[in-house]
């Protein structure tokens, strides 16, 4: 079910309304984020960006950076309370509604990818990597737990440090880890990226135990493998013909050589 915070700002003119799909977190669900930009616009307000602080005001108000967040590709966020600081209020002028919209978690397979969703609000997309051959991730529809530890330990292989783990199904877990190549290699688990802007770490900070997700598509690395055998059969059958080639050419050339001196 939606839900939906209507605030609004002083504007000349007839009233105008408009809805975005808000961003929440784990830790707090109850707590909205809008992207600065996004609500600046919905608002009418005018942001400022000083280039020597980094700070950010809207509406004359200076933001507290310590309750700004980012989306992994830099996206600022602002909560509703720091909106109404700045003067939002619940007046009759122009009106931006921010919903609490449903969150949901779509897993391809064939292309190695993870994008999760709030409302019609893609918050992430980022590389994976699924399971490799024999170990291959399962498909299907599932929902996030009900295990979710900022740190989980493998039971099945040699207690390996799984860091930001989300339980999928089973022993089958959304992790970070180190190294993310866009191929199946995991024993089964998908793997976020740790690096850059931590994918693993905000995916956890953001999805809630119960959170549908879909694992949809076909495993790739069957296909890449004939394509990469064929590839490398290719040179060594074209070596192998040239060799033999050579070898009748020689033998050729000696035997009618030897005939040549034998007649003379």
């Amino acid at each position: 079910m939606l839900l939906a915070l209507t605030i609004s700002a002083p504007r000349l003119g007839a009233a105008a309304s408009e809805t975005l799909d808000g961003i929440s977190f784990a830790e707090d669900p109850h707590m909205l984020f809008v992207p600065v930009e996004e609500i600046a616009s919905g608002l009418g307000w005018e942001m400022q960006l000083d280039q020597k602080s980094g700070q950010i005001s809207l509406n004359g108000h200076l933001l507290d950076a310590a309750y700004l967040r980012k989306l992994t590709n830099g996206t600022l966020l602002v909560p509703l309370d720091e909106l109404q600081r700045a003067g939002a209020t619940t007046s009759d002028h122009k009106k931006v509604a921010i919903q609490f919209a449903n969150k949901r978690v779509e897993v391809d397979l064939a292309n190695q990818s993870l994008r999760a969703y709030q409302g019609a609000r893609l918050v992430l997309e980022s590389s994976i990597s699924t399971g490799r051959e024999g170990k291959k991730t399962p498909s299907g529809e599932f929902k996030a737990g009900p295990v979710k530890l900022p740190m989980h330990r493998s039971r099945l292989y040699h207690n390996a440090p799984m860091p930001w783990s989300v339980q999928v199904h089973e022993n089958i877990f959304i992790h970070g880890f180190r190294k993310v190549p866009r191929h199946p290699s995991s024993h089964g688990c998908i793997r976020l990226p740790l690096a850059g802007a931590n994918p693993a770490k905000w995916f956890y900070d953001w999805i809630d135990i119960g959170t549908p997700i879909g694992i949809k598509g076909h495993w790739p690395a069957a296909t890449v493998r004939v394509e990469r055998s064929a590839l490398l059969a290719r040179p060594f059958i074209q070596k192998v013909v040239i060799v033999i080639v050579t070898m009748i050419a020689c033998a050729t050339i000696i035997f009618f050589v030897s005939r040549a001196r034998g007649k003379a």
